[in-house]
């Protein structure tokens, strides 16, 4: 579930719209292996769960979402500091969505 969201103050005779915005950044990943034309990867936040991907696409982007899948990676822990310690990168979550039929994604040459 998403975290707690805080409501901004009620100030009389001011505007009543309130325009909510995610707390979750998500940042689409090129993938190392070939994927179909159709799946995304990105990778996002350990609290996001396959829901709230789903509704954060499909509100905000207006993206079709057939189906998503998640993995959590587990961060390499090889590399060792001054002092001989191991120093462990964090675990991090791929999704892989899968856009509505007839929809393809091909990733920017940049």
């Amino acid at each position: 579930m998403a975290r707690n969201v805080v409501y901004p103050l009620y100030q009389l005779g001011g505007p009543q719209l309130r325009v909510f915005r995610t707390n979750f950044f998500i940042q689409l990943v090129r993938p190392g292996v070939a994927q179909p034309e159709d799946t995304v990867q990105f990778r996002i936040p350990m609290e996001m769960t396959r829901v709230d991907l789903r509704n954060y696409l499909e509100s905000i982007y207006n993206v079709p979402v057939a189906a998503v899948r998640t993995r959590v990676q587990y961060g390499s822990n090889k590399r060792r500091d001054h002092r001989n310690v191991r120093i462990k990168k964090p675990d991090y979550k791929v999704a892989y969505v899968q856009l509505a039929h007839g929809q393809t994604f091909t990733f920017p040459d940049l």
